[in-house]
């Protein structure tokens, strides 16, 4: 039995959603776990990525799913997709590029010490500034529910669409009255504010791989490498910040190019299917990457690992007592 393009929509888009939430559930939990006095400013990043990432594929993934089992598109539901796609696309982005800031200047200060200790009211402001990108991430693509007027194609509905139909890059293709407004800013501006922090995380991550290099050439002398948790920590996050980097430029750039180019490549049969896969391949693999980065995650996850090994082998005689395992309580400056 041959599956259709929508079939295959589906299945692409439940596979997408087990493997956000999963992953995503399980870092949050692990993360949670760690925290022992005060939330770590890696922890509030890693928090509002998962969050984004969940939020973009039970929202948008069941709105995919919905329309593909054939249910004739709304103009309310297709304002509430693009509206969650763009925000938390844009938020991704953001604080992906948040995060490479952040262990971009940590690494720099593990090769290159400070003589005086870091400042540790940047922790303040780095939780006002994260604050502020929800805010703003919500705040900019607002008008996709106020100002749109007309999604296009949805009077033509009349169930009966080719194979290689997508509802929702064709029939909740929104556009808005004004011309102007439409070119500005659903064509120009919102395009902009994605492009250019990819365009600074690419030269961000440029720069820690220099730092790498540098680290790679010195013996002794005047750089100073140390080797403890909270360093080996620092090394271990940029170089996940830096596979994360290609990740989504990868997949940001390739969704665009089809999008942009959807008239000419619609006679592709896996045309809705690729398009939901690079749309929300980022949310779903960047969660099993970003458990990686701080070394008491990793703790975690084994113990919970473990856990869950040990609950399946009930045939088997406790042992006394036992054992736990041990995280450790100190943890990396995060400021």
């Amino acid at each position: 039995m041959e599956l259709s393009s929508n079939n295959t929509e589906i299945i692409a888009c439940c596979i997408l959603i087990f493997s956000s939430l999963l992953g995503n559930a399980i870092l949050i939990y692990c993360t949670w776990r760690c925290i022992t006095r005060r939330l770590p400013t890696s922890f509030v990043l890693i928090f509002s990525l998962a969050f984004a990432h969940v939020l973009k594929n039970i929202v948008v993934n069941t709105i995919n799913i919905i329309f593909s089992a054939g249910f004739p598109p709304n103009s309310l539901i297709c304002k509430i997709r693009i509206f969650t796609a763009s925000m938390t696309t844009k938020l991704e982005i953001w604080f992906t590029l948040y995060m490479a800031i952040f262990y971009c200047v940590k690494l720099q200060r593990v090769i290159h010490p400070l003589r005086a200790p870091p400042n540790g009211k940047w922790r303040k402001h780095h939780l006002i500034t994260v604050f502020a990108l929800w805010v703003i991430g919500i705040f900019v693509c607002c008008p996709y529910l106020v100002f749109v007027h007309n999604v296009q194609s949805l009077a033509s509905y009349n169930g009966t669409y080719p194979v290689h139909h997508s509802f929702l890059y064709d029939d909740c293709d929104v556009r808005f009255t004004d011309a102007i407004t439409d070119l500005y800013y659903h064509q120009i501006f919102m395009v902009v504010t994605d492009l250019l922090p990819i365009v600074v995380l690419f030269f961000v991550c440029g720069r820690i791989l220099l730092l790498f290099h540098e680290q790679s050439r010195a013996t002794y002398g005047n750089i100073w490498i140390g080797h403890d948790a909270s360093e080996t920590e620092v090394l271990r996050a940029s170089k996940v910040i830096v596979i994360l980097m290609h990740i989504v430029t990868a997949l940001w750039v390739a969704h665009f190019v089809i999008v942009m180019t959807i008239k000419d490549v619609n006679v592709w049969y896996w045309r809705s299917t690729l398009l939901v896969v690079l749309f929300s391949g980022y949310a779903s693999i960047s969660p099993y990457l970003l458990m990686l980065i701080n070394y008491r995650i990793s703790l975690q996850i084994r113990s919970l690992s473990s856990f869950c090994c040990n609950n399946t082998k009930t045939n088997k005689p406790s042992s006394g007592g036992q054992k736990s395992t041990s995280i450790p309580e100190s943890s990396p400056a995060e400021d």
